[in-house]
């Protein structure tokens, strides 16, 4: 039992055990005086602080949490590397389209995904008076998934014609979108070939199955859900050039937004798209970091893509393939032209003109109506662009003519579909029978596997930071900044007069949230180290969605769950440690910190942390892959491959299975 109300002699005896001990040796004797001081000054009718308002004021503000994952992120991003020769740059794309495919499309996807043949069921014709007719298609990209697809065909086809795939955004009208039609209308009275595919969650396809971030469920289970987006627009590609008519030296894609990530996504990886037109769709990680706004959703900023090949090098390896690179100077949405021409237009022209394709490569900022579009002005400019490469003998006018009377409606427009197709929530179900596999046979063997899936490092740990002791109330509450490898993370100490146990706090809500759990614990003789892992309550950024910085952590490489299960681990041990205390329980209030105090008690194997105590936990990880749980809510739990191997049931067994009694070396 230790009871001393400032509790002087824990203070000065850890003061050695930390950095620049002198000088924190000082910083304590400042401190336990100001403690006091203003004890004594609370016997004469000061107003003491309280522990919610504690709790509320960390010592580490969300500005600098902002900054430190700015940093992180920028630290770990593939660098655009050029060549010493175009031919030396070509062998390279090639090599670097493969590691992109393997490594991030189609990671864990089975062989009858990858080699799935599309079928194609075609429907009614729509003849027009106009020069054209439209085809109604859908398109089995996957087995039982079926995109609806229009394709627009010119009358009298008797040669081979240039074949463009128009690839939609996060547009709810899908397909039936207007400029979608119009485009698609021009280019088959200008005598090409148009597809018009639908995009998963949008028009014939909005559903909850097909939300985008959903794809996460088939990356908890190991198997990458952006293969599904690929195969999407992929089989409408295959569709297109299978027509007795295309021309496949003159392969052609474009769309806007979400349509222009597709563009870009799906021609830098598929050399048979032999020109590109994307717009307002794709920027550089560097851009996206200073406008959150241009982030996006999952499937843009996927498990790994940004250390692998960030957007900077798929742009690259379109060169030397014609490429016109359309942004708009207002954008109400995303990618303002001007924020994103330096970092992911700017950096391309010189591969370009290694390559002696200068001419082949151009940037325009639309400003008529300047916003997010694919309206009049940047329709031409595609069709001067594809009459420049594609037609290059003849003399033909951009100029788009009225079409407006020719759009149809989303019933006139809409395709049969099967009452049942596959969606994101079928597809992770069929992936995740029979899992979590077998684990290896071994205790060591088990938590390496852990740690590779985790991503996870061991940090050194140490305050850089912190209060002396204040009295609230009942309590004794010191504040903390704790250096946890690259972050600075903010801590609350609470304990009371007698102290028999310590315990490291975690809350989904952030610890401010806890206020009667902590009080609780504390009166209740234990020692509180109340902490906010990154991405939660304190220790959220101030950028984007929480998703959002979660995606940008997993796509340079790094786990969410793993960063926060390495602090919680961190944390235990630098408490122990500090205390002399023999062992750490962890109190975690909320399903993603309940999942990271499993991850931790795994990793750590009993050394420090003897036992999890959980509130608002899942039963398995298979729950998050039914229809109600998501991404947005949760992102750190569908960490890829997690489900593979470990569901709870693993993770709890783990942690009793001690290998060694050793702490691993901090880097």
């Amino acid at each position: 039992m230790t009871s001393n109300r400032l509790h002087v002699r824990h203070i000065a005896g850890l003061v050695p055990r930390w950095p620049a001990a002198q000088q924190l040796r000082n910083w304590m004797t400042i401190s336990i005086v100001a403690g006091l001081v203003v004890a004594k000054a609370a016997s004469f009718g000061f107003a003491q602080p309280t522990l919610e308002s504690v709790l509320r004021e960390p010592l580490t503000g969300q500005v600098t949490i902002t900054e430190q994952h700015r940093n992180f992120v920028r630290s770990r991003l593939m660098p655009l590397m050029p060549a010493e020769t175009a031919q030396q740059w070509q062998r390279r794309a090639a090599q670097l389209r493969a590691k992109v495919l393997d490594d991030v499309v189609f990671r864990g996807v089975p062989a009858t995904w990858r080699e799935h043949q599309p079928q194609v069921v075609w429907h009614e014709v729509i003849e027009t008076e106009h020069g054209y007719r439209i085809r109604k298609l859908r398109i089995e990209a996957l087995p039982g998934l079926w995109i609806p697809a229009l394709l627009y065909e010119p009358e009298d086809l008797r040669d081979r014609v240039p074949a463009v795939l128009n690839l939609n955004g996060h547009e709810a009208t899908g397909k039936s979108t207007a400029y979608k039609q119009l485009r698609c209308i021009n280019l088959a009275k200008r005598g090409m070939l148009a597809l018009n595919l639908e995009w998963l969650g949008m028009g014939q396809l909005r559903s909850d199955g097909f939300k985008h971030n959903h794809l996460s469920k088939l990356d908890l289970c190991g198997r990458s859900g952006l293969s599904v987006f690929f195969l999407a627009m992929a089989g409408g590609l295959d569709v297109l050039l299978d027509h007795p008519h295309a021309d496949r030296q003159r392969t052609a894609v474009t769309g806007l937004s979400g349509g222009g990530w597709q563009t870009i996504m799906l021609s830098s990886l598929d050399t048979r798209v032999r020109l590109a037109v994307p717009v307002a769709g794709h920027s550089a990680i560097v851009q996206r970091l200073e406008h959150p706004g241009s982030i996006g959703d999952l499937e843009q900023i996927p498990n790994d893509l940004a250390m692998t090949a960030g957007y900077v090098q798929l742009t690259a390896l379109m060169t030397p393939r014609p490429m016109l690179m359309i942004y708009n100077s207002q954008d109400n949405c995303c990618f303002v032209a001007d924020t994103v021409k330096p970092n992911t237009f700017d950096p391309i022209v010189p591969f370009y003109a290694q390559a002696g394709a200068a001419d082949k490569l151009a940037y325009y900022a639309n400003s008529n109506p300047g916003t997010h579009n694919y309206d009049q002005d940047n329709r031409e400019q595609l069709y001067r662009f594809l009459d420049r490469h594609f037609f290059p003998m003849e003399k033909r006018a951009f100029q788009e003519p009225d079409a407006l009377d020719e759009v149809l409606t989303h019933q006139e427009l809409s395709v049969p579909l099967p009452d049942e197709i596959a969606d994101f929530h079928t597809l992770a179900a069929e992936a995740a029978q029979g899992l979590p596999k077998p684990l290896p046979e071994t205790v060591e063997k088990q938590r390496e596997l852990l740690r590779r899936i985790l991503r996870y490092q061991e940090p050194a740990t140490s305050a850089t930071r912190f209060t002396g002791p204040q009295p609230t109330g009942d309590f004794i509450v010191r504040q903390l900044r704790l250096k946890i490898g690259d972050w600075e993370l903010p801590a609350t100490l609470v304990e009371s007069d007698i102290v028999r146990g310590h315990v490291v706090l975690l809350a989904d809500g952030g610890y401010a949230s806890q206020l009667s759990r902590i009080a609780e614990l504390a009166t209740n003789g234990n020692r509180v180290l109340a902490i906010d892992p990154l991405l939660i309550g304190h220790s959220t950024p101030q950028q984007g969605a929480k998703y959002q910085n979660a995606m940008l952590l997993a796509s340079v490489g790094e786990r969410p769950l793993g960063i926060q299960a390495a602090q919680t681990v961190a944390v235990s041990r630098f408490l122990a440690r500090v205390f002399d205390a023999e062992s750490i329980e962890i109190d975690a209030n909320g399903a993603t910190t309940s999942l990271v105090a499993r991850c931790a008690a795994a990793i750590d194997g009993g050394t420090v942390i003897a036992s999890v105590i959980t509130r608002g936990e899942a039963e398995s990880l298979h729950d998050f892959l039914k229809p109600g749980p998501s991404y947005g809510g949760t992102p750190e739990v569908y960490c890829f491959g997690l489900l593979e191997f470990f569901d709870i049931k693993e993770l709890i067994q783990l942690a009793k299975r001690q290998a060694s009694l050793e702490l691993p070396k901090t880097r």
